[in-house]
């Protein structure tokens, strides 16, 4: 009997396990996700995204199979299982990181979380990292492949999930280089001019990536408001009619909200002077306290660094029933 073609193999394939590469998607998003939480427990959780994701389109996972048998990277498949074994990234994630900072402590925990003995995902193979060893092109991210648990009625069948870090402008990149027409199996082949392109492309936007990290750094430095409660800056000191004014608030997040005054003038509301109103030195979240929108009765105190609002008195609000 003749062996099934590779197309009706990949087929076989998808009918029998789709139901569960949709399953293992969503718990490999949530444990994603659950990482990005803890890193960025006091920070902006926007600087990491886990949302993008895709289960392969048949035709492509097909043409990939055949292009690795041409380059004898492996046998041509027999089995569905065949099929399955040679494909790591059938089903796939992405998670988009604005800094690298954030991509280095995304990518430590998440093998921290995989290597640890009680840990019901793991890795399939080691991971592989493209950032602090890019490719010949240039390319540039973390690339993992995790073993996602999913229930069936034969038991626990362990599915691969392949999960790429990236910061945004490391994603742009493909996109900026049209990686995807010159990629391996690729409508067009890559010239000489396009490779040297891309590679400075690359070397460019790592660049921006440096930079912007240090951006970052610095106004984390500057948001940061390291006075004690009581020193003569803070706002209980400036109680005073004389002294205060009412600003309308812009923006909140963990560590900061941003304000506005009547005459225009934009300032920060810190952690501390709220903790300060609070009676705490518990770490607090300044968004749990303080809404966009809110009018608050602040002391001004503008320093080398910055302009700050550190209120006198929060908005009271009625008690949740």
């Amino acid at each position: 009997m003749a062996a099934p073609s590779l197309d009706r193999l990949v087929g076989s394939l998808y009918r029998e396990r789709s139901r569960y590469w949709n399953v293992a998607l969503v718990a490999a998003t949530a444990f994603l996700e659950s990482i990005a939480d803890v890193v960025l427990e006091d920070d902006d959780r926007d600087r990491l995204d886990a949302g993008t994701s895709r289960i392969k389109k048949r035709s492509r996972a097909v043409e990939k199979i055949r292009r690795k048998v041409a380059e004898g990277v492996f046998d041509r498949p027999e089995t569905v299982e065949d099929v399955e074994a040679s494909l790591h990234d059938i089903v796939g994630i992405k998670v988009l990181c604005k800094s690298p900072r954030d991509l280095t402590a995304f990518t430590l925990a998440l093998e921290s979380t995989c290597n640890a003995p009680d840990s019901a995902i793991g890795f399939a193979i080691p991971p592989v990292n493209y950032v602090d060893h890019p490719k010949e092109s240039g390319y540039r991210a973390y690339h993992a492949i995790l073993l996602v648990p999913v229930a069936t009625n034969h038991g626990t069948r362990p599915i691969k999930v392949e999960v790429q870090v990236k910061t945004r402008l490391q994603d742009a990149w493909g996109e900026l280089t049209h990686e995807d027409m010159y990629r391996p199996g690729g409508v067009l082949k890559p010239d000489p001019t396009h490779e040297d392109y891309a590679r400075r492309m690359a070397d460019l936007l790592a660049t921006v990536d440096d930079m912007a990290d240090t951006l970052a750094v610095e106004l984390d430095s500057k948001t940061f408001d390291s006075r004690t409660p009581g020193s003569a800056a803070t706002a209980t000191d400036a109680r005073d009619e004389h002294t205060t004014q009412v600003v309308r608030v812009t923006r909140t997040g963990p560590k900061y909200a941003l304000a506005v005054s009547a005459d225009g003038r934009r300032g920060i509301v810190p952690a501390q002077s709220v903790r300060a109103l609070l009676g705490t030195s518990d770490r607090i979240r300044v968004s749990d306290h303080i809404d966009v929108g809110d009018d608050l009765t602040v002391a001004v105190d503008e320093t080398a660094e910055a302009l700050y609002f550190r209120p006198v008195a929060l908005v009271d609000r009625p008690a949740s029933s």
